[in-house]
């Protein structure tokens, strides 16, 4: 039986000011008139009823999650956090506690996805797979030559749309990227997931033995002190670098649906219709003269004249003006404001 695993941790700072430590981006209507992880949820519903879907996520979220149509026994929550590869293995034991067969599907909380008919198709078509003993995550085609994504190369054909993968690459120079873009042999990491609960256990032991013990311990009994302990001595890392690039076991499965992971600001120039001027505009805007620019208000209006190639922001708490081409430099901006603006 298949459920699903939404991560809903992050703290989204490249979505500031509107994404917050206690308001984060997956719990806003970035996109459309629904938060984000309500968006994930009703995509996923007709696989795995609510019943089935867990959300993992750190305490100082658990009751904005509550919010959006999930009860205490949907959460799941970590100590604090660890990066993914933490996550999902407290979540493979906290499934096998109900289902010792249970197949885990792990999916981001705050990605567009353009046709979710297409999505299910393609995630039921990894099913047999992660029935098998596969790891099986999810590739899709690129569009452009993108740097801030990881991408999967594929490797043997085991059937159509569906192949070994051959090896992780992150984050490319543009040089590299344009090349991946050209062989066509490359795909983006989307970050979508999908195994047993018992097998990616198995495969975190053995490409992290350091950890073995602990993990063992929270397999057994995934209660609060073992939990503690595998946190406390474990390193921060991703699923991605601590066990799929090192496993030998992946399949990847090639996605036939347009993809976003909403990263950044200008995420939304892929999404959102554009003016007559290019410009992408959400809330009360007033734009004269202005071309190829970001306009985003959830609190009063926003006026602006003779702007081009910019992002601007407005919130109750504070107001964002900045080059698109510096919306990557947002997490480091941040981290240098005072912790009641974060």
């Amino acid at each position: 039986m298949v459920y699903t695993i939404i991560m809903a941790g992050g703290r989204g700072t490249r979505f500031w000011p509107a994404s917050t430590e206690k308001k984060p981006k997956q719990f806003l209507p970035i996109y459309g008139d629904k938060s984000l992880i309500v968006q994930t949820k009703e995509r996923i519903e007709s696989l795995t009823p609510l019943e089935r879907i867990k959300v993992i996520t750190t305490p100082k979220l658990e009751k904005e999650i509550e919010e959006f149509g999930f009860s205490h026994k949907n959460i799941l929550v970590e100590p604090e956090g660890m990066n993914t590869l933490y996550a999902i293995a407290l979540s493979a034991a906290k499934l096998l506690e109900e289902d010792k067969e249970a197949l885990m599907l792990t999916l981001p909380s705050d990605h567009w996805i353009s046709d979710d008919e297409a999505f299910l198709k393609t995630i039921k078509k990894g099913i047999k797979w992660a029935e098998k003993g596969f790891l099986v995550t999810y590739g899709i085609i690129p569009s452009r030559p993108e740097t801030g994504y990881g991408y999967i190369e594929r490797g043997e054909k085991l059937e159509d749309s569906v192949m070994k993968a051959k090896r992780f690459t992150e984050k490319p120079k543009i040089k590299t990227a344009n090349d991946y873009l050209k062989s066509r042999n490359f795909l983006w990491n989307s970050g979508i997931f999908l195994w047993k609960a018992g097998t990616i256990l198995d495969e975190i032991k053995k490409c992290r033995p350091e950890i073995s013990g602990y993990i063992d311990a929270i397999r057994e009994n995934p209660n609060e002190e073992n939990i503690k302990v595998l946190y406390e001595k474990g390193v921060p890392i991703s699923i991605d670098y601590g066990v799929l690039e090192r496993s030998d076991r992946v399949v990847l499965v090639e996605s036939h649906f347009l993809w976003d992971d909403v990263g950044t600001w200008t995420s939304l120039e892929r999404i959102e219709s554009h003016d007559d001027k290019k410009n992408v505009t959400k809330g009360n805007i007033i734009a004269i003269n202005c071309h190829d620019n970001i306009f985003y208000s959830d609190n009063g209006i926003i006026v602006v004249k003779g702007l081009s190639k910019m992002v601007v922001v407005r919130t109750e708490n504070a107001t964002l003006i900045i080059p698109k081409a510096d919306t990557q430099e947002l997490k480091e901006i941040v981290e240098q404001l005072p912790k009641k603006y974060r």
